[in-house]
């Protein structure tokens, strides 16, 4: 699952402080405001108080001590602002401003809260469109508090307040974000869609990466299956991430598409996309052995582990010997099935990489395969009873690699072995029909070296 920011940065909360600031014409940041989207409607206007000389000068010196970075200064200053007399609303709604920047150069998000709540007790006093901008302001710091509930009372005012038109692509990825984190997906989804639709629309605005992510998130949350597919496929265009691609296959297969889910991991393996993530790889090599192309499956395995990018383990050496081993490449299959098998005294695989050996005519090595399949299993006292059927086959089978290298005693002396381990009349019967071919082979042995 795509994981998404639950806070703005602080200097986000920044500029929408020093977005309601009144500033001097001509000054950096009126040039800033001036900027921004002219208004497609006509903004209302209200009719603001002047400010004082002397309440002025209090707020020059403030400032000029918050660019020294002499905040006790400023602070002083601003007090002695607010305790001049007959000061009146729109003064005071400075002040506060000052006060907002100087707990935002703190990085004192709930006093920079505190000091836009009090300048909206002032709004009549300054011009609507700043006070559209406190409102916005708040709803993102507290959206940067987590304080979701109380961040979508500041948008849902906002939204009643502001023309429609004046919405950009901004602020509906931000309400889209915030639908999101108060879980209302449906919601998210709507306004995430305008602001993708809005910026396709104007040349200048670019798309986001993180929009489509967000998007992917909540179609996930309502188990929009289809709709995470259709967004994938978009982010995979635009932005090939090699994640992308693994959830990608994994959303075809949750649909029920194997084959093109099969089809699209090997397309990323190709690429090279899947090399960081050694789990992926087996996943790859994994799924080539379902699809019935176990030699691919090896070819994956003995490249991640030649180029260390799958960890040399027991586990993994034995994947890829059952790979080789199923696609009948035998003498392959032995190694990375002996490291396994020796690493983790396992007898089912000594059993079979004795059948291996055999069946490659490697006799002596069979041998030796099959005395550690016994070992193994008679060691494991725990299990033994429930092994005993695996014994007796490995134990044949070891007097069958004896009586082949004409060691005819020890071969007697396993087919003793597997007599006392046989208690059904199938297994007493196959004894016995190998100690006649021991008794045959070690007679014609006699006859040909004439002892």
């Amino acid at each position: 699952m795509v994981k998404f920011i639950k806070s703005i940065p602080m200097a986000i909360a920044a500029a929408a402080v020093l977005a309601v600031m009144p500033v001097p014409e001509g000054s950096p940041l009126a040039n800033a405001a001036a900027a921004q989207e002219a208004p497609k409607k006509k903004q209302k206007t209200r009719k603001v108080p002047a400010m004082s000389l002397d309440v002025h000068k209090q707020v020059q010196k403030a400032q000029e001590a918050m660019d020294l970075s002499d905040i006790p200064a400023a602070e002083v200053f601003l007090q002695k602002a607010m305790e001049k007399r007959n000061i009146n609303d729109y003064e005071k709604a400075v002040v506060w401003q000052m006060r907002a920047m100087i707990a935002f150069e703190k990085e004192n998000t709930p006093d920079t809260i505190r000091a836009y709540e009090m300048i909206l007790t002032f709004k009549e006093s300054i011009p609507e469109a700043l006070e559209m901008q406190i409102i916005y302001g708040l709803a993102q710091l507290y959206f940067s508090e987590e304080n979701y509930t109380k961040s979508l009372q500041f948008v849902e005012d906002w939204q009643r307040k502001v023309d429609p038109t004046l919405v950009g692509v901004a602020q509906l990825t931000f309400i889209g974000q915030l639908h999101y984190q108060l879980s209302d997906f449906s919601k998210s989804l709507d306004y995430i869609y305008q602001a993708i639709s809005q910026a396709e629309s104007i040349d200048t605005v670019e798309v986001k990466e993180n929009w489509y992510n967000l998007a992917l998130s909540a179609h996930w949350e309502l188990n929009q299956y289809d709709k995470v597919r259709d967004v994938l496929e978009v982010l995979l265009i635009r932005w090939p991430n090699p994640t992308y691609w693994s959830q990608l296959a994994g959303i075809y297969q949750e649909l029920g598409d194997e084959e093109t889910s099969f089809s699209i991991t090997e397309a990323a393996y190709k690429q090279g996309f899947l090399d960081d993530n050694e789990q992926r790889l087996i996943n790859v090599a994994q799924i080539q052995l379902a699809r019935e192309a176990p030699i691919k499956c090896a070819w994956i395995m003995k490249r991640g582990l030649d180029d260390n990018l799958i960890e040399d383990t027991p586990e993994n050496q034995k994947l890829m010997g059952q790979c080789y081993l199923a696609a009948t490449e035998y003498r392959k299959a032995l190694e990375p099935l002996s490291i396994a098998a020796g690493a983790e005294s396992d007898g089912d695989l000594w059993l079979q990489i004795g059948q291996v050996q055999m069946q490659v005519d490697r006799y002596a090595d069979a041998e030796a395969s099959l005395v550690k399949m016994q070992k193994a299993f008679e060691d494991d006292e725990e299990n033994l009873k429930k092994n005993k059927a695996k014994l007796l086959a490995g134990v044949m089978m070891h007097g069958q690699v004896l009586t082949e290298l004409k060691r005819f005693d020890e071969a007697k002396r396993a087919f003793s072995k597997a007599a006392r381990l046989s208690n059904e009349a199938k297994d007493r019967r196959a004894v016995a029909n190998w100690r006649s071919y021991l008794a045959a082979e070690e007679a014609r042995e006699q006859m040909l070296t004439g002892r």
